[in-house]
C-alpha cells in the first residue's frame, strides 16, 4: 500500500503544477500539490487548504471563513465549480476521515495541512444512514465531533478527486 501512496502523492504533484510547495511539512500524511490545496492520498482526493473566504499565503489561511445556509452554500459550489475544477461538498465519511482527535492546537484536524480551521461545524453531503443529503456535520474543535440533524450556518471546505485536478483549480 506504501507503494500505491507514494504514487499517488507524485501523480496529485504533477497534476496540479510541478513540485510540492516548499512549505510542505515532512512528516505530513497530505501532500501539497499547490498553493491552497491539499492532497488527501488516503482518500484520493485534493481539499482547499483553507475555509471558504480565507485566502492561503505563507502558511496560513488569511480572512475570515464564511458561514454559508444551505442555500448559499449550493451557489458557492455551482460558483466555483466548472468541467475543469469540479469542487463539491466533502461526503460525510470524507469530511470525518480529516478527524485526528489529539492533534496539537485544540483542533481535531493537522493544522499544517489546514491552518486556521475555525471552531464549528462544516457543510457536507450524506448519502448513507437515512439521512438527507445535507444534515450531518463535522467540527473539528478539541477532540472532534459529529452531528446530525440540525440547522444554522456553516463553515464551507470544498473538495475533488485528485483524478480530476488541474493548475487551473488552484483556489484565488
Amino acid at each position: 500500500m506504501r507503494v500505491r501512496r507514494l504514487g499517488l502523492a507524485a501523480a496529485l504533484t504533477l497534476a496540479v503544477g510541478g513540485a510540492a510547495c516548499a512549505d510542505q511539512p515532512m512528516d505530513s500524511e497530505y501532500t501539497f500539490p499547490g498553493s491552497g490545496l491539499v492532497g488527501d492520498p488516503a482518500q484520493e482526493l485534493i481539499w482547499m487548504r483553507c475555509s471558504l473566504d480565507q485566502r492561503y499565503a505563507e502558511g496560513r489561511c488569511h480572512g475570515e471563513a464564511g458561514r454559508f445556509s444551505w442555500r448559499a452554500v449550493q451557489a458557492q459550489v455551482d460558483a466555483l465549480s466548472s468541467a475543469e475544477c469540479p469542487w463539491r461538498l466533502p461526503r460525510f465519511h470524507e469530511l470525518r476521515g480529516l478527524l485526528q482527535p489529539g492533534a496539537s492546537g485544540g483542533m481535531a484536524i493537522d493544522s499544517e495541512a489546514f491552518p486556521d480551521t475555525p471552531e464549528g461545524w462544516f457543510w457536507n453531503q450524506v448519502s448513507a444512514g437515512g439521512h438527507s443529503q445535507h444534515d450531518c456535520f463535522v467540527d473539528f474543535t478539541g477532540e472532534g465531533r459529529t452531528r446530525c440533524n440540525m440547522g444554522g450556518d456553516f463553515y464551507l471546505r470544498l473538495v475533488m478527486p485528485a483524478s480530476a485536478a488541474t493548475p487551473a483549480c488552484t483556489p484565488q
